[in-house]
C-alpha cells in the first residue's frame, strides 16, 4: 500500500495539521463510522474536552480492532457542537497526539446537534492499510476483522 501526500501548487497552504489531498494504491479501505466520547460503560463526560479525549481513544481502538492505526488514516471528517473558536487549541492538541505527520486530509463541520444531547463531538475516518488475504472464508464472503 501507498500513501501519497499531494501538495498543490497555487493553492493555498494548509491552515492547521492535515493534507489537502492524499492518493492511496494498492491496500484496502477500512471505513470507520463516527465515534464519540463515550466511555465503554456507556456514560458520557460532560466535558467538551473529556469527550475528545475519549472519542480518539475510541477511534484508536476501532482502528487496532480493524488492523490499521491513526497513521493509517487518511480522511477524518470532525464535528463539534461548541463554538470550535472555543475547543481549538483542545482539539488541536488532542488530535496532534494521534496524527504527527502525513496528516490525513480533513474536514470539520460546526453543527446545531447530535444524536443525543449530551454529545458533543464526533470524528469519522478511513484508513488504507496494506491487503491481507482473508484466508478463513470462500472467495468473496464477507469477513470480519478481530474484534468486530
Amino acid at each position: 500500500m501507498r500513501k501519497q501526500i499531494v501538495e498543490p501548487v497555487g493553492v493555498y497552504p494548509p491552515t492547521a495539521d492535515f493534507s489537502q489531498a492524499i492518493r492511496v494504491s494498492g491496500g484496502d479501505l477500512v471505513f470507520v463510522s463516527g465515534i464519540i466520547g463515550m466511555r465503554a460503560d456507556g456514560t458520557m463526560p460532560a466535558d467538551t474536552r473529556e469527550q475528545v479525549e475519549l472519542a480518539f481513544a475510541n477511534l484508536a481502538a476501532v482502528l487496532d480492532a480493524a488492523g490499521a492505526t491513526p497513521a493509517d488514516v487518511v480522511k477524518v471528517n470532525v464535528f463539534v457542537r461548541d463554538d470550535f473558536r472555543l475547543v481549538r487549541d483542545d482539539v488541536r492538541e488532542i488530535r496532534a497526539r494521534y496524527f504527527t505527520h502525513d496528516f490525513p486530509v480533513s474536514t470539520l463541520v460546526q453543527v446545531a446537534g447530535f444524536a443525543g444531547p449530551e454529545y458533543r463531538f464526533e470524528i469519522e475516518a478511513i484508513a488504507a492499510v496494506p491487503s491481507r488475504a482473508d484466508a478463513s472464508g470462500p472467495a468473496g464472503a464477507p469477513s470480519r476483522a478481530p474484534g468486530g
